[in-house]
């Protein structure tokens, strides 16, 4: 749900919605009774939004809780096999494709790779394994309520086109319809880091945030900002490219055709070429014998690893790394001023590379500000993506009144 700053009675039926299906969604079985007094909604008000999320079979009642006294109360579930929505994540050389069930849980997941930049060849891949996933689960598609995609670059949301996605050389392509026309089958199609936002909100760590940042330090920098459940889109809906922050105007150039960028210092390539620089005059590294035994490329895995025994260069890199990003990070806390910052990506993995990134923020950044964040890794892994996927289809389908998605209203969400 973005930010639209409207308070009509139908924006606060769909807030009521959203969040009667998640308090029931988390909490696993809930009455009624609970469900207000988690939730802080009248008990006409829970009536009313439960009625609605019943009809739509997006809940169901199930066996009274034996352990209350007097008449047990009826328990209400998230219906767990009636629908199922489908989550798919493009990158560079690789995509993803998981279905799942309205709680998120993933009952299938396949991995593709490929050597292409191709459009229409990825467009035919990622069609091919969504198809083949569905008949392996004898899944139909009156079944299925959407498709949510996560692409690594600036999407308009307005005309449903990826505008501008630089690592996988795409320019105003057309992935939303292209899918549908395919697939029949609703889609929708946003930036990865800004659904990782979403997911983080809905199933992760920022559940319990007001305003939360997410930054998805992967082949390039991106970031999303979430206030309360909605997220924040900004005017041309590009809210979040904080990759893109001049921290040097002077610096290397970046992909967007600026120069010092946030990303050209903080993203995984910066950080390999950080490390490969430092091999040169490191021959003692572990990531050096590593590299020359087994005739590989370095991964970010690995740095995080040597670093995590120990080694000196590898120790190096990560602290540099996380300087540059805690730069990037106080920018973020003393103008966006969130209670969370999450990071996400390989790198995220070493703590040694937090404990850098908040000594940076607790020194550069305002006093209050600063005190106040917490920074922290996301806990969704590799998965962050495509539970942001999910994320955003379900918080679309509890915005629509009929509970469904056709193309029709995709199209002019």
């Amino acid at each position: 749900m973005s930010k639209t700053g409207r308070f009509d009675s139908a924006y606060l039926r769909r807030v009521n919605c959203v969040k009667t299906f998640c308090t029931v969604r988390e909490h696993g079985r809930v009455s009624r009774s609970e469900l207000a007094d988690i939730t802080g909604l009248s008990r006409a008000t829970v009536s009313e939004t439960v009625r609605e999320l019943l009809e739509r079979e997006f809940i169901r009642e199930v066996g009274p809780d034996n352990t209350a006294r007097g008449r047990p109360p009826v328990q209400l579930e998230v219906n767990p096999t009636r629908f199922y929505l489908i989550a798919v994540e493009i990158d560079v050389g690789w995509i993803v494709v998981a279905i799942t069930t309205l709680v998120g849980e993933i009952l299938v997941r396949r991995r593709a790779e490929f050597r292409t930049y191709d459009y229409s060849f990825v467009l035919s891949m990622c069609a091919r394994t969504v198809d083949d996933l569905m008949r392996q689960q004898g899944i139909q598609r009156d079944d299925v309520l959407g498709i949510g995609v996560a692409v690594p670059g600036q999407v308009d949301l307005s005309r449903r086109v990826v505008t501008f996605a630089p690592n996988l050389r795409w320019r105003d392509v057309t992935l939303a319809d292209d899918l549908e026309r395919i697939l029949s089958l609703p889609v929708f199609v946003s930036n990865e880091a800004m659904l990782s936002a979403m997911a983080e909100k809905w199933f992760g760590t920022g559940k319990d945030a007001g305003v939360l940042v997410y930054v998805s330090i992967k082949g390039g920098l991106g970031g999303g900002i979430v206030s309360d459940r909605s997220l924040y889109l900004g005017v041309s809906g590009s809210a979040g490219e904080l990759g893109h922050m001049s921290i040097d105007p002077n610096g290397p150039k970046c992909s967007c055709g600026s120069r010092g960028c946030w990303e050209v210092y903080s993203d995984e390539q910066a950080i390999l070429e950080r490390a490969f620089r430092a091999l040169r005059t490191s021959k003692d590294s572990l990531l050096f014998q590593s590299s020359v035994v087994e005739n590989r490329f370095l991964t970010v895995d690995d740095i995080v690893s040597a670093a995590d025994q120990g080694d000196r260069m590898a120790l190096e890199v990560v602290r540099e790394s996380g300087w540059y990003l805690g730069v990037g990070i106080a920018n973020i806390v003393n103008g966006v001023n969130p209670d969370m910052v999450i990071v996400g990506g390989r790198i995220a993995a070493s703590t040694i590379l937090f404990d850098e990134i908040r000594k940076v923020v607790t020194e550069r950044g305002l006093q209050i500000p600063a005190a106040k964040v917490s920074i922290a890794p996301t806990k969704l892994g590799d998965e962050v993506a495509l539970m942001g996927c999910i994320a955003l289809l379900l918080d679309t389908l509890l915005e629509q009144p009929e509970g469904r998605l056709n193309m029709d209203s995709v199209s002019t969400n």
